[in-house]
């Protein structure tokens, strides 16, 4: 799993947090993607996993398979160019771990990745490849919605 920081507005940010980092925070931990000693993770619930990435990991997919290769690319070549792109993208950097981890603890987590799967992962892999890149994004973002409010409240 990558460390999820990005390029804002002349800093880094860290997706997991929501909070900055600074440079030497960055070319300690960030770049080198080094988790277990940066100083942000510590004490926190670190599973550093994201919603796509713990459905593929359920299904035994590797970290490089189609599927988060296109939902990255989506993420980085259209929703991160919106004018409200890259804060949407750390609002979901934040709460996507919090409903990986809330699931996670579950006896039928594995039957929900699965689920979650087949009703917001494939189907928006298929209309990105469309190019129906809003509706992807809309049916990620109300998907990520329900999740929160069935997990999270």
């Amino acid at each position: 799993m990558s460390c999820p920081y990005y390029w804002y507005d002349n800093h880094y940010a860290c997706r997991k947090s929501g909070k900055d980092v600074n440079e030497d925070i960055y070319y300690k931990y960030c770049r080198n993607y080094d988790y277990d000693d940066c100083p942000i993770y510590k004490g926190q619930d670190s599973t550093g996993c994201f919603l796509t990435s713990a459905c593929v990991e359920a299904k035994g997919l590797p970290d490089d398979c189609h599927e988060l290769t296109v939902l990255r690319s989506f993420r980085e070549n259209y929703l991160r160019l919106l004018p409200n792109g890259p804060t949407e993208i750390a609002q979901y950097y934040f709460i996507a771990p919090q409903i990986v981890s809330a699931i996670k603890q579950r006896n039928d987590s594995l039957s929900i990745f699965n689920a979650i799967y087949e009703q917001l992962v494939k189907p928006c892999v298929g209309m990105i490849e469309r190019g129906e890149n809003d509706s992807a994004h809309k049916l990620y973002r109300e998907k990520v919605r329900q999740l929160q409010l069935q997990y999270l409240v």
